[in-house]
């Protein structure tokens, strides 16, 4: 070996030790991410887009740290599309996801904060003719100490925001800091419980139109024929056009778009239609990871031969169903097409993606798409399509009635819900076969899976899909944290008519449970206390370690569960898992019923390590609401086929978690000087294999199929009242005197 090429060698720096979150480092920016305004404001341009998880406020608090603002002048946009707006976690594109948003942009923020401070330092200096060095800044005001002079924001904005912007920018220490670690109210609360917050679906533009779409009820059918007189003769509906998704009827607004639809008479042809249903998946799904390998996602050691020498051996099969996202608000979009340029107003995660789809729909070229970001009323991923979908139906109505007039399309709940263009998290079976040694510990793994690729035919394919494998449908199991010599990973990918997607947690979901679940059964198979048979096989020092020890302190682990008050068996279940680049780890308490048809959550104690916690207001928000989102899934929600439709079309039928079956919930963060990463996804990730776990302990028979139900369990019913329209399977409603039904009004 030479010795330029030793050298090179041995200073290749060494790749850093597991579980280290990556500090993506940045060049100052300030111009493209902050705006000083002569009222004394500051606006802060995020690049992330706020749909519920505090982002607005935590890009912030990291600018208004490094500039020593005062937290009341701070405003917050939405970025417009941009090369400065990149997210380097998802490969460099412009988009929100996957919990990256305050790790990609931690750098980025700061940079741009420290940077303008020395842009108004700067300012102030020429003003005053002094050394900038003998300046200070404290609450958003300029001060010189020897005269006494002082300046806000405001009066300087004009000359700092003119000033070069430096090449780089010395950042606090965080001994310093004011903001970040502590804890305050989000900047968007106010408005949002006031009712001021704009939504998409608020948007009126001037010479709008509203859109709806009648749409088959199984993916592949098409129209055969359609009759719309009854729908253009009702006062405000403007055009009824047949389009790829269906039938489009364009009306003046959204309950006049919607009363029109109910009014077509159409003819659907079902000859290519999908017409399976979710028993034969399921059982198609079984059939492949049945004696059958798969695509290889890992493969270490000599799996085989040490499931042969293993002193005990342990088959499971798990099964997670299809899920929807179900945001509040349901999918909408406003595109005007004018003048060789598209504008799009309304929330889009993956704006890259967006932009580049909507340009080539449209006829015009990506610069040519200008993209007014609106506050999203939820999404989990439902705005991330690889598709583009609604802009896409939005584009093919508006070239359909020839209009350069701004369309929105909206999506009622069964279109959100139900139809055939609708996005889902895809069903998994799994088949887990793992061998102990005499000491009971694991000594081989063997986990086959299958199920739809959510990145198959999308643009992120190259980046996400190798081997025939696609990381979204193996992430928490490729990944998963314990130290096994012996390990193989198989992935079975089947192809249907129904759309995938990453759902909030998205793979690590149903791999989480698979696994978490799996070890619980290796610990009665060992007969060894489940955290004590999960502590041994984690590495000393990991992050999952110390996740798992703060829970099963805090959670009073080794100390004997309360006896039921009712006669109930109880029971209580752990689940550790990395997820998204943040770690967790949690234990659910339950009570079954004495005849065991129903059971009780009756305490949920999380604990996330996600390094540096910019507001931990923010962080336990975050990790209540993903128990909440993760008990939906685990215990209620699940999307299901017949005959090739879905089942549920409304939140009566794809149950929730509500008041009632929320439980109580006792957040830990554990302190870390590593970087930020997220807190979105990851507590969400555990909450089923932990309730699994715990209804194990309480019953003795493993819980291996998602919803978590037990045999003859109630299942409630909860009715949907329609007061404002017919729609399909809502329930009925006693009218207040005098009201007249929509159909009856002139």
């Amino acid at each position: 070996m030479s010795a330029a090429l030793t050298d090179a060698v041995a200073t290749e720096p060494a790749a850093p030790p597991p579980g280290t979150t990556i500090v993506f480092p940045a060049a100052p920016d300030p111009l493209s991410f902050i705006v000083l305004n002569e009222d004394n404001t500051i606006t802060v341009v995020s690049k992330h887009m706020e749909m519920g998880q505090g982002i607005y406020t935590g890009l912030a608090t990291l600018v208004a740290e490094e500039l020593d603002a005062a937290r009341d002048q701070i405003r917050v946009v939405a970025a417009p599309i941009g090369a400065a707006y990149g997210n380097v976690l998802i490969g460099g594109g412009q988009g929100t996801g996957g919990q990256t948003s305050t790790q990609s942009s931690y750098m980025i923020m700061r940079k741009a904060g420290a940077g303008m401070r020395q842009m108004i330092l700067a300012a102030a200096a020429a003003r005053w003719s002094v050394d900038a060095a003998s300046l200070k800044i404290e609450a958003g005001v300029v001060m010189h100490g020897a005269t006494g002079r002082r300046a806000t924001f405001g009066e300087l904005a004009t000359a700092a925001m003119a000033m070069p912007v430096p090449a780089d920018a010395a950042l606090k220490d965080p001994s310093a800091f004011v903001f970040v670690g502590k804890r305050f109210a989000r900047l968007d609360a106010a408005d949002k419980i006031r009712g001021k917050a704009i939504f998409t679906q608020d948007l009126k533009l001037p010479g709008m139109l509203t859109a709806v779409i009648a749409r088959p009820s199984r993916p592949g059918a098409t129209v055969k024929r359609f009759d719309a007189a009854q729908a253009l003769a009702f006062p405000g509906v403007r055009y009824v056009v047949e389009v790829p998704a269906g039938v489009a009827v364009v009306a003046d607004d959204f309950w006049t778009a919607l009363e029109g639809r109910e009014r077509l008479k159409i003819e659907w042809d079902l000859s290519q239609a999908f017409r399976k249903s979710s028993v034969d998946i399921y059982q198609e799904l079984s059939a492949l990871i049945d004696d059958n390998d798969g695509a290889i996602a890992v493969d270490i050691g000599q799996v085989d031969d040490a499931l042969a020498e293993a002193q005990t051996r342990v088959t499971a099969r798990f099964q997670v169903p299809y899920h929807t996202h179900a945001p509040i608000e349901t999918m909408n979009i406003v595109l005007q097409l004018k003048d060789g340029e598209l504008h799009a107003w309304g929330g889009l995660q993956m704006v890259s993606l967006d932009q580049y789809l909507l340009s080539q729909a449209a006829g015009v070229t990506p610069d040519k798409v200008v993209l007014h970001m609106q506050m999203t009323g939820g999404s989990f991923g439902r705005r991330g399509t690889a598709h583009s979908i609604p802009g896409i139906e939005t584009l093919s109505i508006i070239r359909a009635i020839a209009s350069d007039s701004p369309v929105k399309l909206m999506y009622d709940r069964p279109d959100d819900m139900a139809g055939p263009q609708n996005y889902y998290r895809p069903a998994f079976v799994h088949r887990i076969e793992a061998g102990l040694d005499a000491q009971g510990r694991i000594v081989a793994w063997k986990h086959r899976l299958a199920g739809q690729s959510i990145a198959t035919g999308t643009l992120t394919e190259a980046g996400m899909v190798h081997n025939g494998v696609d990381f979204f449908s193996v992430e928490g199991g490729v990944d998963q944290p314990y130290a096994i010599a012996n390990r193989r990973m198989e992935l079975h990918t089947p192809k249907y008519p129904i759309r995938p997607s990453w759902l909030r947690t998205s793979g690590v979901f149903h791999n989480a449970f698979a696994v978490e679940s799996m070890m619980d059964q290796l610990a009665a198979a060992a007969s060894i206390d489940p955290v004590e048979f999960r502590r041994a096989a984690l590495p000393v020092g990991s992050r999952e370690r110390g996740c798992l020890d703060l829970v099963a302190e805090k959670a009073g682990w080794f100390a004997p569960l309360a006896p039921s008050k009712n006669g109930g068996r109880r029971g209580r279940g752990v689940a550790v898992a990395p997820a998204h680049r943040s770690y967790a780890a949690m234990v659910v308490e339950v009570t079954v019923s004495p005849d065991g048809r129903g059971y009780t959550i009756d305490r949920v104690v999380s604990v996330m390590d996600c390094g540096l916690v910019i507001n931990p207001n923010n962080v336990i928000s975050q990790m209540e609401g993903s128990v909440g989102f993760g008990l939906s899934m685990a215990r209620f929600g699940q999307i299901t086929f017949t005959d090739g439709e879905v089942d549920q079309k409304f939140f009566s039928d794809y149950h929730v978690t509500r008041m009632h079956t929320m439980p109580p919930v006792e957040s830990y963060i554990v302190p870390s000087a590593q970087g930020p990463s997220g807190a979105s996804e990851t507590v969400a990730c555990i909450v089923a294999p932990a309730l699994a776990n715990a209804l194990f302990m309480a019953t003795g028979l493993p819980q291996t199929t998602i919803p978590l139900t037990l045999p003859g369990e109630f299942q409630e019913h909860w009715d949907v009242p329609a007061g404002l329209n017919t729609f399909d399977g809502a329930t009925d409603w006693n009218p207040p005197a005098g009201w007249t039904p929509i159909s009856s009004r002139g």
